[in-house]
């Protein structure tokens, strides 16, 4: 497809670069920019298919002529074998830059062809089922024993999981900063809006502002500033961490990330989508929360309890109680007691269950229904 001047010049000079490395064997542009949904602060997502010999996904963030590219590093055996369900949407939408060996090309030709079909789409929501039954798990832990702000925390994350089953049903990409959106065209088309209400009560999403937002978004910038100088500070212990947990700093932590997250979250702010903008900042500070305490678990050699992870949070920053505090402020924590932990549970347990009774059968409509 033919991009605009100020996309395109930029991507060519990093597929120059990366089509030099002996381990990249395949790169292809994905995201809004190859569905052709971008605006003007939307970043481009490379995929790229890395042969170095690492098991994980990983990211990596980049800033070019005011363009930000997302490298998006998979196994090149993630195509020779069993395709992992996470990636199905980057293969479908991707736009081929660059194929070695003509393995990405094969891949993508056989994704067009089971993308859609009832068999691929019910790997892809089985997927999502596990993960909300995860966090729906961590929820009921931490709630048993009395973290109260986790158990809320968690159990809103396995209602969003599950709520991922009804956008694949309605054939909507997903995209990190248009949930919100996707969420509701999806759930009306199918006769499931009780659920996206749901889903705002229980997350919060339904009372937010923008004066809130403005003040998260100053929170987020807050606590990203103390976290980079905490991680910069012990980089040796960095290094020795899990590789998932490293290389998600690394990105997190890139002064291309936060430029980027300002400007995306502002372009909502001023479009008046206040709920999208709180879950698109929500969404990377749990990540960033999750992986910090791994890593800040390391650096004090304290074993936490990962079911708990806001109380392991405050355990770990006595020193800077500001970045706990911070963090609760965000999430809108501060006040949860423990029936509110319960109500949010169970309203998350309905939803769920209601979910997978409806899920096969939505499924099963898919190949005589058409969505417009």
């Amino acid at each position: 497809m033919k991009l605009p001047e100020k996309i395109r010049r930029p991507l060519e000079k990093v597929v120059n670069e990366l089509k030099t490395k002996e381990n990249v064997y395949g790169i292809g542009l994905f995201g809004s920019w190859s569905r052709g949904d971008a605006v003007t602060s939307s970043d481009a997502d490379l995929l790229i298919l890395d042969k170095s010999g690492f098991d994980y996904e990983f990211v990596e963030r980049i800033e070019i002529g005011g363009l930000f590219i997302d490298l998006d590093h998979i196994p090149k055996k993630w195509i020779q074998g069993p395709i992992p369900p996470e990636i199905d949407q980057k293969l479908y939408e991707m736009q081929i830059l660059y194929d070695r060996d003509w393995s990405l090309a094969n891949t993508k030709l056989l994704m067009n062809k089971s993308y859609a079909s009832a068999e691929r789409v019910d790997i892809r929501t089985e997927a999502h089922i596990v993960d909300s039954d995860i966090y729906l798990s961590r929820a009921t832990s931490a709630f048993a024993r009395e973290d109260f702000k986790s158990a809320h925390l968690f159990a809103a994350l396995a209602t969003e999981n599950a709520l991922k089953i009804p956008i694949e049903i309605a054939r909507e990409p997903f995209s990190n900063s248009r949930f919100v959106e996707k969420l509701e065209l999806s759930a009306s088309r199918l006769g499931m809006t009780s659920l996206f209400n749901h889903y705002l009560s229980i997350t919060g999403l339904n009372r937010v502002d923008e004066e809130n937002v403005r003040e998260k978004l100053k929170v987020f910038k807050n606590f990203w500033n103390e976290v980079k100088v905490i991680v910069q500070q012990n980089r040796d212990v960095l290094g020795n961490c899990h590789f998932k947990v490293r290389t998600k700093l690394n990105y997190y932590l890139n002064p291309a990330f936060l430029h980027g997250t300002l400007i995306r979250t502002s372009g909502l702010i001023d479009s008046g989508k206040m709920a999208e903008a709180s879950h698109y900042l929500g969404m990377m500070l749990f990540d960033i929360v999750e992986n910090y305490v791994w890593f800040k678990s390391l650096v004090d050699k304290v074993k936490v309890d990962y079911t708990t992870l806001i109380r392991s949070l405050k355990l770990l920053e006595k020193k800077t109680p500001q970045n706990y505090e911070n963090v609760i402020k965000f999430l809108d924590l501060t006040a949860i007691k423990k029936a509110d932990a319960a109500k949010t549970i169970e309203k998350s347990r309905e939803l769920i269950l209601k979910i997978r009774k409806e899920r096969k059968s939505l499924i099963k409509n898919l190949e005589t229904k058409h969505f417009t």
